[in-house]
């Protein structure tokens, strides 16, 4: 009606390439007023051949597993983006470009070769190089708290089915010690003991009848106590200290940990313990641990709590959150 040509396809492509590059061309231009130069060494030494190896072929690699070396290399991997995240966090939201722009900059740096990289603009490859550090920095803190999440959950499903496997094992030989513990008792009332018999003679012959380790689990199933399953899983945690050490300590001290205000308190003995990590100090160097509920399982049994106590602050514990560093990041 108005007599109006539609534009052809290829002006269309012209126009949108030419709208692309020019919001390339000033993203770019701001980067470069924005740079620091440290920020430039760390983005230009990614195109870098280190023992014929490429440093941004390296930081593009993605973990097969949640083994202790896959994980030991993300946790370099953030090591290096972290200073890189911090300043493109700040510098992306003065740019006002969204979400998408970012991720789709940071995809370049995976479809070009180093090659091609290497042979554009500096100030454009850098934009490129400055949005895949902060797209990857996501990436790897994300699968840093999924592979923390899930070796938690790994130790406490394994902790929670030994300890039942243990209760039933000790509830079974308590049962089957039976009646050597009556044989035990009978022994009160044996006329062919001497009444002055010493109590070491009488207990020499009670141990031939039920062995000393025996007594523990008989005399609780014959007074009717319940086995205490928090005990026998403390105690395998005190046989995964090692495992532990190794796959997860790494990971709680590079991670954040943000909770609610009733929170407070362990929050604080989550602080503690990470600045102590990160700082090499010993926990047994530490003079007083005050540590709400959230010591390592090693340290919580030279501790000597109680298994009932820890029952009880098992069941007060609240859940924590792990976010992104630095503050402002998309919690996970």
């Amino acid at each position: 009606h108005e007599r109006i040509v539609a534009p052809t396809y290829s002006y269309l492509q012209d126009m949108i390439g030419q709208a692309v590059a020019a919001e390339r061309q000033r993203v770019s231009a701001l980067l470069g007023r924005a740079l620091t130069k440290s920020v430039v060494q760390q983005l230009d030494a990614m195109l870098e051949a280190d023992d014929s190896m490429y440093q941004v072929t390296l930081l593009k690699h993605e973990p097969k597993d949640f083994s202790h070396k896959e994980l030991q290399q993300e946790s370099e991997r953030r090591t290096f983006f972290s200073p890189l995240y911090t300043f493109a966090q700040r510098f992306l939201e003065t740019t006002g470009i969204s979400a998408d722009s970012v991720r789709y900059y940071a995809s370049l740096v995976t479809f070009y070769t180093v090659y091609k990289l290497r042979r554009m603009n500096s100030g454009v490859v850098r934009l490129y190089l400055l949005c895949f550090a902060y797209h990857r920095f996501r990436q790897v803190n994300d699968r840093l708290i999924e592979a923390f999440i899930r070796l938690v959950n790994d130790h406490e499903q394994t902790a929670r089915q030994v300890a039942s496997e243990a209760a039933q094992n000790a509830l079974s030989d308590a049962v089957t010690h039976l009646k050597a513990a009556g044989e035990v008792l009978r022994l009160f009332v044996d006329e062919s003991i001497a009444r002055y018999a010493s109590f070491a003679s009488v207990r020499k012959r009670a141990f031939t009848l039920l062995a000393p380790e025996r007594f523990e689990s008989v005399s609780q199933y014959m007074r009717n106590v319940t086995f205490d399953k928090a005990d026998f899983e403390w105690s395998h945690y005190t046989a995964l200290s090692h495992a532990i050490k190794r796959n997860l300590r790494h990971l709680f001290a590079e991670l954040a940990v943000t909770g609610r205000v009733e929170d407070t308190p362990l929050l604080e003995a989550v602080a503690f313990l990470q600045t102590c990590l990160r700082d090499g100090t010993s926990l047994r160097a530490v003079q007083t641990l005050i540590l709400s509920d959230c010591v390592h399982p090693e340290d919580a049994q030279a501790a000597s709590l109680s298994s009932r106590t820890r029952q009880d602050k098992a069941a007060r514990r609240r859940p924590l959150r792990v976010s992104h560093l630095p503050a402002g990041a998309q919690r996970a």
